[in-house]
């Protein structure tokens, strides 16, 4: 009997995450190094983010970087399988420590809903085993084109508690009710949005990029907090941050807030650079919107 793609990746995921985490950090260092040794377009775009946006650093200091980030890059792969498979050993073990997180505390107290900002740095999956230990969490998620992957991705981040939904209309009707309700959710906030109406231009690193007007959206709508987490990756496990934003970023005018959003992204980028997804096209588009 053929076995189908998503069962293959589904095997792979179970093996790699009964690996100890020391392994699989080994492991995805390596397979860094071979994408950073041959040619290939994450390369590519990883050197040319690097460039664009760290201009400060030499060339030698750069190309150095984007190494580090496309093998940071594939150890989150094998810490994903990871946590996946023992979410209680993991967060006993090896979540190291929680810094800031009376900012999170505060906030939840207020009474108003909660933004969590969750940039693509060091390993965003940590939260869906995190967060449902402090809050009640609820979070948007694009569903993967595998039938069988998706089903395992979502089975995985849901079982400790937390809930996702599909990034549509409905998804996004589900998240309104869950922040005026004062319910927590987390964004991935870097992301390159669809064609079409949601974003909009504003700077990152002194660059503009399109920008996601969602978060944007909810704070004008729903009155919400918002903040930043990175969960970073130590020696021993993971260290979650919780960061605050300037108060532009409840601007009513759209420049503004997204510039602060852009700019806290930032500031939780610049603390471990070579733990940023470099490789994400973050500058993808701007040329056709200047265009249109």
């Amino acid at each position: 009997m053929p076995v189908s793609k998503g069962q293959l990746f589904t095997w792979l995921l179970s093996i790699a995450g009964h690996l100890p985490l020391r392994v699989g950090r080994g492991l995805g260092r390596a397979s860094g190094l071979l994408v950073w040794l041959f040619p290939n377009g994450s390369k590519r775009t990883t050197i040319a983010n690097i460039t664009l946006c760290m201009p400060e650093l030499s060339v030698a200091e750069q190309r150095r970087l984007a190494r580090q980030s496309l093998q940071h890059t594939a150890m989150l792969a094998f810490e994903m399988a990871f946590i996946w498979c023992r979410p209680e050993e993991f967060l006993s073990n090896y979540l190291v420590d929680v810094i800031n997180k009376e900012a999170f505390d505060r906030a939840q107290k207020s009474g108003r809903g909660v933004i969590l900002l969750m940039p693509h740095q060091g390993n965003w999956e940590v939260f869906s085993e995190y967060l449902p230990t402090v809050c009640n969490i609820r979070a948007l998620y694009e569903p993967a084109r595998i039938p069988e992957l998706e089903r395992h991705i979502k089975h995985h981040r849901e079982k400790s508690g937390a809930q996702m939904f599909p990034t549509n209309q409905r998804g996004i009707a589900t998240l309104l009710k869950h922040l005026r309700g004062g319910g927590v959710t987390g964004i991935l906030p870097d992301q390159v949005p669809n064609l079409g109406r949601g974003r909009l231009p504003a700077p990152f690193f002194g660059e503009l990029a399109l920008t996601m007007t969602l978060v944007h959206q909810l704070t004008q709508k729903t009155n919400c907090m918002v903040l930043a987490i990175v969960a970073k990756r130590v020696e021993k496990g993971f260290v979650i941050e919780f960061y605050s934003p300037s108060q532009d970023i409840y601007s009513s005018d759209d420049f503004t807030a997204l510039s602060a959003m852009n700019t806290l992204i930032e500031e939780c980028v610049r603390e471990a650079p070579e733990q940023y997804q470099w490789e994400y096209k973050r500058y993808k588009g701007m040329q056709d919107y200047a265009g249109r």
